[in-house]
């Protein structure tokens, strides 16, 4: 017979007892008497994990949580011509688990690559712009010149259709929530292209 033993939790500072410590992030957010519409954060040594109303989640002894309107997050097409991207040439695609999915046609490849122009996806998490994107995917794949595949790079099944992944990273702290923005990001994408490997 098995012996459940109590946790206790904080959410918003505030200290609650679980008797279970498998959780979904609606049954958390009742608890607390957070609205379902807010977006519940797991406190963690690197990025705060979002926590979906749909996922579970097993907490720990101690676990700290804590919750942000949504009006303070969210991207959208209005935001897209501040980032000096064609909203024409730009395509949003909403995911259940409230990650978008932002597909850019007509992308330009520096010389070094073929093709030379691809579409470019980009997946933003749902507290984006103050969580960091990571990772970007092409279509169709590109080689380079010299007929081999960029280097970390592998085929990816999305939206239907297949992606080539850069398993590309920020560098750590390179992202600064209420500060970097998605042109940054776009930045940090075309200089990964211009190493040409």
């Amino acid at each position: 017979m098995s012996h459940h033993h109590s946790i206790r939790i904080f959410i918003n500072k505030q200290k609650f007892e679980l008797d279970n410590s498998v959780q979904t992030g609606a049954s958390l957010k009742q608890l607390a008497g957070i609205s379902l519409q807010d977006v519940l954060f797991l406190q963690s040594h690197g990025d705060d994990e979002v926590i979906a109303n749909d996922s579970e989640i097993t907490l720990k002894n101690g676990s700290h949580l804590h919750s942000q309107p949504p009006a303070d997050y969210g991207f959208g097409s209005a935001d897209l011509g501040d980032e000096g991207i064609d909203c024409s040439r730009a395509a949003f695609h909403e995911q259940p688990n409230g990650w978008s999915f932002l597909v850019i046609s007509d992308y330009k490849l520096p010389e070094g690559f073929e093709p030379n122009q691809v579409d470019l996806l980009i997946k933003l998490p749902p507290a984006f712009p103050d969580a960091q994107p990571d990772m970007f995917w092409v279509h169709p794949p590109v080689k380079t010149s010299a007929g081999t595949l960029p280097q970390s790079t592998c085929n990816e099944n999305l939206l239907g259709g297949n992606w080539q992944r850069f398993s590309w990273h920020l560098k750590p702290g390179a992202w600064q929530p209420g500060i970097s923005t998605l042109r940054d990001f776009m930045r940090c994408i075309a200089a990964r292209f211009l190493r040409k490997n």
